[in-house]
């Protein structure tokens, strides 16, 4: 009679069950819930963004007379410049603005565009061709110190689609130029204090600035701020130069 072994109850080896790996399930899991979470405030950042850039303060604005100041917002689709007439009785930017800070000053010039931003990114990036990732999440990541870029120009007769102008009383004008100065930094002698070989051209200059860049105090929320604070009607915050337009009153 033949004798029946009993089955081996060990599975051979190259059959049985591989367990996933602990550590690899543990950081799949982890990076699914980091994607998912990074979505999310991506989603609600934007949202916030859209809300808050349509809500507006000083609801009551209306453009001065005939006779006020005006005033100049260049969009070039991605950084707002204020501008603002040198020459007003109200504040007169041409007592704090030396010409030899200019490669090539010349008296012709009557208005200033002023924008605000990182250092490291706005000395950097004359062009968008000069665009560079790395700097873009320094200065979102609100890392280094900031600059104001001021450029002469000879007038105000800007005529491209994105621009808006403003008109403004010399209490409001005043009130405006008074934000911008505050944002420059000053020496003990109360005197702007230029950047020395820091240009794009021969009309312009960087100056030490106070204040820092993130991702939620951009060069355009810092031009919203300046509006609000001297009276304009603008976005609560104005992150993007479509939100810092959104609320503005139309040209006069």
């Amino acid at each position: 009679m033949t004798t029946i072994e009993p089955a081996n109850s060990e599975v051979p080896r190259s059959h049985a069950r591989r367990k996933p790996n602990t550590w690899f399930r543990f950081l799949r899991r982890w990076l699914f819930r980091f994607i998912g979470l990074f979505v999310l405030f991506i989603i609600l950042f934007a949202l916030a963004a859209w809300i808050l850039g349509n809500v507006p303060v000083n609801q009551e604005f209306t453009h001065a007379e005939a006779d006020g100041i005006d005033i100049l917002l260049i969009n070039n689709g991605v950084h707002v410049d204020l501008v603002l007439p040198i020459h007003e009785k109200e504040f007169s930017w041409r007592d704090h603005l030396m010409p030899l800070d200019f490669p090539a000053f010349d008296e012709r010039y009557q208005v200033a565009a002023f924008g605000w931003g990182n250092r490291q990114f706005y000395m950097e990036t004359q062009t968008w061709d000069d665009l560079k990732v790395s700097n873009v999440l320094f200065a979102f990541a609100g890392l280094g110190e900031t600059v104001v870029h001021v450029e002469l120009l000879e007038d105000m007769d800007w005529q491209e689609t994105k621009s808006r102008k403003i008109r403004l009383s010399p209490i409001q004008f005043n009130r405006l130029c008074q934000f911008v100065s505050k944002t420059f930094k000053h020496n003990a002698e109360g005197s702007l204090v230029p950047i020395p070989n820091a240009h794009y051209h021969q009309r312009d200059a960087f100056y030490e600035a106070t204040g820092q860049y993130h991702l939620f105090r951009t060069c355009n929320v810092w031009i919203g701020c300046a509006l609000a604070h001297s009276g304009v009607r603008v976005g609560c915050w104005t992150l993007t130069p479509d939100l810092l337009f959104a609320c503005l009153p139309s040209p006069p």
